[in-house]
């Protein structure tokens, strides 16, 4: 059950493919719902790329999908009170490395439920702050519904961007953050080593 809500939690990334937009343009919610349309039609016309070249179909959904989410923000999340003891390079890595883990673990789950719907919910109420918005999400499978939030901010750029997603109780970040801790302690906390294993541990 909690594998399959950590796979429903990356598929929500999808409906955020195009979120990027510009605080003057239409609302998150509203772009959110016609991005969704878009990403049942690329994979109604290239569900089949990922297994005829699986690589390919990274690179074509991490194009699409890379705009939207800070990485970097979310990677210095995920490394915690580590962070401040890594340095400039071991940073930079890490954020390149957690990158590739997740657009690889998000291609496989967007394939593998490939059928469920997303639903995004309006807006409950007007946010407290100007530049950080929850967008509620209902993921609908064939059994159940899922609750979700996206959490995202307006960057410096006047750009929306993904720093967190929630299903059901189950936080993307706080998953992420554990793993990283995780592997810090089997390691006598050496980064480097940590951030070596990353991509194969996730």
């Amino acid at each position: 059950m909690r594998n399959t809500l950590i796979q429903l939690i990356l598929l929500t990334i999808s409906v955020g493919n195009s979120l990027v937009i510009w605080a003057d343009d239409i609302s998150a919610h509203e772009h959110a719902e016609s991005t969704h349309n878009t990403i049942i039609q690329i994979l109604q016309t290239k569900n089949s790329l990922f297994e005829e070249n699986p690589e390919l179909f990274i690179e074509e959904i991490s194009n699409a999908f890379s705009p939207i989410v800070d990485f970097k923000r979310i990677a210095k999340n995920v490394m915690g009170k580590h962070y401040e003891a890594a340095n400039d390079l071991q940073k930079d890595q890490f954020s390149k490395v957690f990158r590739v883990s997740l657009l690889n673990s998000y291609s496989k789950t967007l394939i593998e439920f490939r059928d469920e719907k997303i639903i995004v919910l309006p807006p409950i109420s007007k946010p407290k702050y100007p530049d950080k918005v929850k967008v509620y999400i209902e993921i609908v499978t064939s059994s159940k519904s899922y609750p979700g939030v996206y959490y995202m901010y307006l960057d410096k750029n006047n750009k929306w961007k993904i720093t967190n997603i929630l299903i059901e109780g189950i936080n993307l970040g706080k998953i992420f953050r554990s793993q990283f801790y995780s592997l810090m302690e089997k390691n006598n906390n050496d980064i480097t080593i940590v951030i070596d294993k990353w991509i194969t541990s996730v």
